[in-house]
């Protein structure tokens, strides 16, 4: 199926080339590669084939260029957008340190202790990340037995037996 997408008129075959030239960003580079193509008259088929991409990526980069013209075609910056909570290690920390006393701790339970003790409304995904950094199971909140270091797994297996006999 040949579909061609006309471009809209945002710059010159040369500006675009220039853009290329200054840009350091691979992505954006091979997005404006495939639109100088397409200003050329290629086909979004046989850009993509050149460029090793998909022609559905060209339509969409086309559609992208049409929109905001260079600056449409910039990527979006990866990772956490800015306003997202940053939780501090110490509550976690706490938290640890609570669980240590004893007794089932579920992700539900954590959540209610952070909200009484630190005012934190913490998602449950955030906290079972947070404790398995910690070396805590998502299940039983208790601390995985320590590989390698034969006395500390004897001690880890008395204090399982032990919990399991309270019950």
């Amino acid at each position: 199926m040949v579909n061609h997408v006309a471009l809209r008129a945002h710059d010159t075959i040369t500006s675009l080339r220039t853009a290329l030239k200054r840009t350091r960003e691979p992505i954006l580079k091979t997005r404006l590669k495939a639109i100088v193509l397409r200003k050329q008259g290629i086909d979004p088929q046989e850009i993509a084939e050149r460029l090793l991409v998909s022609d559905r990526a060209v339509r969409r980069w086309v559609t992208l260029y049409n929109a905001g013209g260079i600056t449409g075609l910039t990527p979006k910056p990866a990772g956490r957008k800015k306003g997202d909570v940053v939780w501090k290690a110490s509550v976690f920390n706490n938290l640890a340190k609570e669980i240590d006393k004893g007794g089932y701790w579920s992700v539900p339970k954590m959540q209610e202790w952070l909200r009484i003790h630190h005012h934190a409304d913490i998602p449950e995904q955030t906290v079972w990340y947070r404790m398995d950094q910690l070396n805590y199971s998502y299940k039983s909140a208790r601390p995985h037995p320590v590989k390698g270091n034969k006395e500390k797994q004897e001690v880890f297996k008395k204090g399982a037996l032990l919990r399991s006999w309270s019950r």
